[in-house]
């Protein structure tokens, strides 16, 4: 459902965004844009967002639906005319008798308690679903605001790379001038940062379009900035505990349980008849004789109807509970799915940060030194510096794979806390 508003979302922001060219992207950021966090960027969006209204309406009616449940049966005043003057023997007005009476319902076995009860778990499933709203608003906050954070550190190694493919143009240009290095030497060179530029050029455009995404959800009017640091801080492996799996689905299945369980004990009550008693005066004829009458009646057969009832909200209440098992079975194997993840992914940035980049580094300056020497051709730097290239976007790939992971690991147990220290991280 969440992936279904955020594409939606991005479509609506394509075409503002998209118009934002960027001759040089590494230069025209936003740097004088307000900072929005992702704490921020959640609140604007629950407040902007009309989902949390819908769902408190929902929780307004329910509370109305209990006060109306705590009223008891309204009573009655009835009036009942009898031998109305007719023909024949029927046509003395004398024999004309009119009752007046007064009826109240006699409420037995607890139903008005029961009735209070089951209205009660009404309003607590409506309050769940306000609940639910607000998470998934949250959810697709935190994607998009991930999914641009990432972007930008996609178009950070563009620069970077484009800073190089510069120095290293210069570089082959001065021995190309030089006749040290053939023509197609620099040919390579400045192929080489022109497609930078332009992968730089794309990563802009996807950083924007990402962010009119997100500021869709309050209705940005101007650009805004992500936490530079959101990434990073990001890095801590997490503890994961069965025992810490929930979720709005959990939590709505468990309120409908107890409003299950109250929907029983209503039709419980429903077995036991009520009574309903009237008194009243009935006059006779044009004289002024009157009398009191009173009655009282007891519906039959109530206890048969209740027993079917009841037994169809026991299926009921055993329905919610198998459907509540299932989905915390579901939960829980896409807990552990998401834990092995992110801490698979964990393990390849921590490899390719202590080990990986440091020789792929080493091999740029022993290419670069060889190539100063005389001793390697272009083609040797160039091939060592694709190789860190290579790392560092598949570094970005696998911090993409941690965070998302993390971040769907967090929203199912959101009780568990980090259990190691960020490992040791660089760009």
């Amino acid at each position: 459902m969440f992936s279904k508003c955020i594409g939606f979302a991005i479509a609506m922001a394509l075409s503002g965004a998209a118009a934002q060219a960027q001759t040089d992207p590494c230069t025209d950021s936003p740097a004088q844009a307000e900072l929005v966090p992702l704490a921020q960027a959640m609140q604007f969006s629950l407040e902007a967002d009309l989902r949390p209204e819908l769902a408190t309406a929902e929780v307004r009616a329910a509370r109305t639906a209990r006060a109306i449940a705590a009223l008891r049966p309204a009573d009655t005043v009835s009036l009942e005319v009898e031998d109305f003057p007719g023909t024949g023997l029927a046509s003395e007005v004398k024999n004309l008798q009119v009752t007046g009476s007064f009826s109240r319902v006699w409420e037995r076995g607890g139903k008005r308690e029961a009735r209070e009860a089951l209205a009660r778990r009404g309003v607590e499933v409506a309050e769940i679903r306000l609940a639910a709203a607000e998470f998934e608003i949250r959810e697709e906050v935190e994607t998009l605001y991930a999914e641009a954070a990432l972007a930008e550190g996609r178009l950070a190694l563009a620069c970077d790379q484009i800073e190089r493919s510069r120095e290293l143009e210069a570089v082959i240009q001065r021995r190309v001038d030089a006749a040290r290095d053939p023509l197609l030497a620099g040919a390579r060179a400045t192929s080489d940062r022109l497609r930078a530029e332009a992968e730089a050029r794309r990563y802009a455009a996807q950083a924007a379009n990402l962010r009119a995404a997100l500021g869709a959800y309050w209705l940005a009017k101007d650009d805004f900035r992500l936490d530079p640091d959101f990434l990073q801080a990001r890095l801590a492996p997490r503890a994961f505990d069965i025992a810490d799996i929930s979720s709005p689905d959990l939590d709505r299945l468990a309120k409908e349980q107890l409003q299950s369980a109250a929907q029983v004990e209503l039709e419980r009550a429903e077995a036991v008849p009520d009574v309903t008693w009237s008194v009243g005066v009935r006059k006779f004829g044009l004289e002024e004789d009157a009398a009191v009458v009173a009655g009282a009646s007891i519906p039959l057969g109530s206890g048969g109807r209740s027993d079917a009832a009841v037994a169809r909200a026991r299926a009921d209440q055993l329905r919610l509970e198998t459907e509540r098992d299932t989905i915390r079975q579901d939960l829980i194997r896409r807990a552990a799915s998401y834990h092995r993840t992110a801490l698979s992914a964990l393990e390849h940035i921590k490899e390719i940060d202590t080990v990986l980049l440091s020789a792929a580094n080493e091999g740029v300056t022993l290419a670069r030194d060889g190539y100063a020497r005389g001793a390697f051709s272009y083609l040797d730097i160039i091939s060592a510096q694709s190789a860190v290239d290579e790392l560092r976007e598949e570094r970005l790939s696998h911090l993409r794979t941690y965070i998302l992971n993390d971040a769907a690991l967090a929203r199912l147990a959101p009780e568990a806390g980090t259990s190691a220290p960020s490992p040791e991280t660089q760009p």
